[in-house]
Parts: structure tokens; C-alpha cells; sequence
């Protein structure tokens, strides 16, 4: 097989590896949504802290929540290093 072969295979490759990551969606977003929908606490780990909330709000930049010591928490999605939910 010759490189004018192999490119376009590795690009097909590529586009269905591409794909399959987009069907699967994102866990971390699975995550914060449940919790929104099933009313479960979920622990939020920004920059070495912990931080335990329930979904109230998933937007396409922030995710909002509360707990028992707070009323509103607001996170930047990008700012999230993981998600647990118990």
C-alpha cells in the first residue's frame, strides 16, 4: 500500500473514531444531567476542591446547583476536573 492509498483510509479511520465519540456523548455531562433529572447529589472536583451540590441548571457554559449550605452554586463547566454522583 502507497501513501496515495493510505491517506484516505487513515481518514476514514479517523471520521469514524470521530463518530463514535460523538454517539457515546459526554460522560461528565451524563452525570450533571441525571442528577438534575433524578433530584441526586453529585460531588463537583474543581482545582483540588470538592464540591457537593444538586443540579438545578445545565447550560452550554455554566451548571448551577445548591445545597444544604448554600442556595446557589454556580461552576463553569470548563473549570470541572470531574464529577461523581453517589
Amino acid at each position: 500500500m502507497n501513501r496515495r492509498n493510505l491517506i484516505p483510509v487513515l481518514a476514514a479511520f479517523a471520521g469514524a473514531a470521530a463518530t463514535a465519540t460523538a454517539a457515546e456523548g459526554n460522560p461528565m455531562m451524563d452525570l450533571l444531567a441525571a442528577s438534575a433529572k433524578e433530584k441526586k447529589g453529585v460531588t463537583v472536583y474543581v482545582k483540588g476542591q470538592q464540591i457537593g451540590m444538586l443540579v438545578t441548571h445545565l447550560g452550554l457554559e455554566f451548571v448551577e446547583g445548591r445545597s444544604q449550605a448554600q442556595s446557589r452554586i454556580i461552576v463553569r463547566l470548563t473549570a470541572i476536573d470531574a464529577v461523581t454522583m453517589a
